[in-house]
């Protein structure tokens, strides 16, 4: 394992193998004076930036505030302690905010079922101080978006997008989200009608809802997704960012140590949708880069699909070795997405683009009654768009 870390961790900042190394616990099995020697050379300033983009100061705090301070610098400490303080306040106003809106959902009679923010971080660490989220992510049924949208414009939130424009009516089925933030208490929340927005196949909301719980954190009823469906979704959503925060693979991480899971269970839902290589990537990285103890059941997961998954790993090294705000800014990240897919999937991803889209309908507006015409006039409006992108690239 040793080996394999090096061979993955190869163009990795030493800053950054520091970070992993903390998180793996090898600096606390070794002598003052050889942890000293460890960290000579150490720049201090990258490796705090690393730990504030990967979301990752909560935790390290925790790990070394008890540490000598000869061993790491004041400042250093003293930083990460006023962004773990920083973000346990930020968690407490999510938290309020995620009863708010979760009630006003309940309250219309809209089902719905958190899926990140503060629950997550109270299921997984049983502390919401551990985890940062930046926004509420809430999962209801497809036909109750624009009902969910009312509710949230009476509570102060705005489209981040603006007013949409009345568009094609495949617009729920080729997007997955809506966000929208309150200018005023600056929370996010993005209401989904799906979990993923890759079309692939995916339980059905009915299904989920049957199978969900309720939060032990939180005083009014919030819904969670059950452990298993939760696994597959974190899985998922960190392999579709490029795992580019390594705070997502911790969270499997932590999954696996903590919590009791049925993997038979999860392998039969990810080998529904197509997406068994993408578990047995994230099984790779924790266990390669966080040293995941993997028990018998996980690493039959591992190898389900293993020589498909091995590469999806190496792959999703790429984003993690730099600071990106977006694995989009990587110049590979739609080749690697288009790796995520399973055979269905990337036949759904061509039938997608023969589908008019909202960028179609702001190009050339038509009356609703027209809207037929966008299915044969998309390739020349793709076309006539390609030309003004690169028209103006070269305009600068």
């Amino acid at each position: 394992m040793t080996h394999e870390f090096e061979y993955y961790t190869t163009n990795f900042p030493q800053e950054l193998k520091l970070i992993l190394s903390m998180i793996r616990g090898e600096l606390t099995e070794l002598a003052s004076e050889d942890v000293k020697t460890r960290l000579q050379g150490t720049d201090w300033q990258l490796f705090l930036r690393l730990v504030y983009h990967h979301r990752l100061y909560s935790v390290l705090y925790l790990k070394i505030k008890d540490w000598n301070s000869a061993i790491i610098p004041d400042f250093v400490v003293e930083n990460l302690r006023q962004q773990y303080t920083a973000n346990t306040f930020r968690m407490l106003h999510l938290t309020a905010e995620m009863e708010q809106v979760c009630g006003a959902f309940r309250e219309r009679g809209i089902r719905n079922i958190t899926l990140k923010g503060p629950a997550l971080a109270h299921d997984l660490y049983g502390d919401i101080s551990l985890r940062t989220s930046k926004d509420l992510d809430i999962l209801i049924p497809f036909n109750d978006v624009e009902s969910a949208e009312e509710i949230l414009e009476s509570l102060g939130y705005e489209s981040k997008e603006g007013k949409r424009t009345a568009t094609v009516s495949s617009w729920k089925w080729r997007e997955h989200h809506i966000c929208y933030k309150h200018p005023v208490k600056r929370t996010q929340v993005e209401i989904h009608w799906r979990l993923n927005p890759d079309s692939g196949r995916e339980t059905d909301f009915e299904l989920l809802w049957k199978r969900s719980r309720f939060s032990a954190y939180t005083q009014t009823p919030v819904r969670m997704l059950e452990r298993e469906d939760l696994w597959a979704y974190l899985v998922t959503h960190g392999a579709r960012h490029g795992w580019f925060r390594l705070r997502w693979l911790l969270d499997i991480d932590q999954m696996i140590r903590s919590m009791p899971l049925d993997v038979n269970k999860v392998e039969r839902r990810l080998r529904a949708e197509g997406r068994l290589p993408i578990g047995s990537q994230a099984l790779r990285l924790a266990s390669v880069l966080l040293d995941t103890p993997l028990d018998k059941k996980y690493l039959t997961l591992l190898s389900s699909n293993e020589r498909a998954g091995e590469k999806l790993a190496r792959l999703g090294i790429v984003f993690m070795k730099e600071m990106i705000e977006s694995p989009a800014d990587v110049k590979n990240y739609r080749s690697y997405l288009y790796a995520l897919r399973s055979t269905r999937q990337k036949l759904f991803f061509f039938i997608e683009r023969l589908y008019p889209t909202t960028w179609d309908v702001d190009q050339l507006p038509l009356p609703r009654s027209l809207h037929f015409l966008y299915f044969p006039l998309r390739p020349f409006l793709w076309f006539w768009r390609r030309i003004k992108r690169n028209t103006m690239t070269e305009r600068g």
